[in-house]
């Protein structure tokens, strides 16, 4: 397998990551790939949402939440306020669209680019953090920021809800080259570190190329410890990749049904809920 020499220069660091992520999703909105490709929520993590919280939370905030996959269906089934933000613009654009004649539209409240506009905008008992955005920040030190962040607008008695990608189920050729990358001392700052992979999306007939960070259940512990939050509750978010069930009603429901007999390291993704230590 032949070992990249050198790296984009926009995904040599944290902050030309989010450059290029922001620009990367601005596309994928914009083209309406992403609605596509994942129509609806994964039924199995909005109901795991429920069994942990968000019923009954007063104040929600979705950190990444894209046109509202999830922001929507809670705005829509329960009575709290909402808080979204992303850094893409098109997707608050697509979201506020939705928003638009929304009858419970004066309960969600949105922000784009810059996630420190959030730190003197209130507190929230309930925090999401789903579908792999974590993964999408950058390196250790730059996921480090983001869950500390999140901690600081977390109320003592609150609950963070997050999802990341399975490193044992997830795109095993690219994190064989970033190995072997490291190995060879090819590796380029972020890449540096283990479980970060860059692969490559066609979008829209463009190709389009992601940075992630990949999980086992004992890196998310301790990184979320560090943060200062303790796991109280842990499952795999699906069997088949999210595309699939999302695309297909009956395979969501088997999907769904098969979870229970899956661990969560053994999941495309692994769901969480961390409370403040």
């Amino acid at each position: 397998m032949p070992v990249k020499d050198d790296l984009p220069a926009t995904l040599r660091d944290n902050h030309h990551i989010t450059e290029a992520m922001t620009d990367l999703y601005d596309h994928y909105y914009t083209s309406h790939a992403y609605e596509k490709r994942y129509p609806k929520p994964n039924q199995s993590t909005l109901h795991f949402l429920f069994e942990h919280g968000a019923r009954e939370a007063r104040d929600i905030l979705d950190f990444g939440c894209g046109n509202g996959r999830y922001a929507l269906p809670l705005l829509q089934a329960t009575s709290a306020r909402l808080t979204g933000f992303d850094i893409s613009h098109a997707a608050i654009a697509e979201l506020s669209r939705f928003l638009q004649n929304h009858p419970s539209a004066n309960r969600m409240r949105l922000f784009e680019g810059d996630a420190g506009e959030l730190n003197s905008q209130g507190d929230y008992d309930l925090i999401m953090l789903l579908f792999g955005v974590l993964s999408h920040v950058g390196d250790h030190t730059a996921r480090l920021a983001t869950l500390r962040q999140l901690r600081s607008l977390i109320r003592p008695e609150g609950r963070l809800i997050l999802s990341v990608p399975s490193i044992f189920r997830r795109r095993p050729l690219e994190l064989l080259e970033a190995r072997l990358s490291r190995m060879t001392g090819r590796a380029q700052d972020t890449q540096k570190e283990p479980g970060n992979i860059l692969f490559t999306r066609n979008i829209d007939k463009e190709a389009h190329q992601f940075f992630y960070h990949l999980y086992s259940v004992g890196g998310l512990r301790a990184e979320l410890l560090e943060a200062g939050f303790r796991i109280t509750a842990l499952s795999p978010e699906s069997l088949l990749p999210e595309w699939m069930i999302t695309q297909s009603g009956w395979l969501g429901k088997l999907d769904e049904a098969l979870l229970p007999l899956l661990p969560a390291a053994l999941g495309y993704g692994i769901r969480a809920v961390a409370v403040p230590v």
